[in-house]
């Protein structure tokens, strides 16, 4: 494989690097905003498990009603605070799987970068050594031309 071959491919690589990088940030930030929703809810319920033991007192049924409500909120709260868990544990593994596509991203690109490099030497050589054949065609000929006088 020639090294303008290798060259493509490489960006090839670092474009799909790219795209997955793309895809493991938004997929990190939805994880975010799902963890920041169960946040808010939890402040919700407590705030309403605060509030319940307020209008309850007097009345008895009301206060069974109240009872019922507040180990209900509990639950939830409970149920809440393990998804949140949950969530935050896919964040973290989110967020090491991008740091490790950034990695690899980067490593592919320097290689890409690398192989650039190259590639523009290996054509600055060709080049001059273009120019130095014709450079030594022009003074042969004019040579030629001077010994023919």
């Amino acid at each position: 494989m020639n090294l303008q071959n290798t060259v493509t491919n490489l960006g090839r690589l670092v474009d799909l690097r790219n795209r997955e990088v793309e895809t493991l940030t938004a997929e990190l930030t939805k994880h975010h905003a799902v963890a920041e929703r169960y946040r808010r809810n939890l402040q919700r319920m407590r705030d309403m498990l605060v509030d319940v033991g307020r209008s309850s007192a007097g009345c008895a049924v009301l206060a069974s009603n109240s009872a019922h409500y507040k180990a209900s909120l509990v639950d939830m709260i409970s149920a809440h605070r393990r998804d949140l868990a949950s969530q935050e544990t896919l964040i973290e593994a989110s967020r090491v799987a991008l740091e490790n596509a950034t990695l690899r991203r980067e490593r592919v690109d320097r290689a890409l970068q690398d192989k650039q490099g190259a590639l523009r030497q290996e054509r600055n050589v060709r080049d001059q050594k273009r120019q130095d054949q014709l450079a030594l065609q022009s003074w042969v000929h004019a040579r030629h031309f001077a010994t023919a006088s």
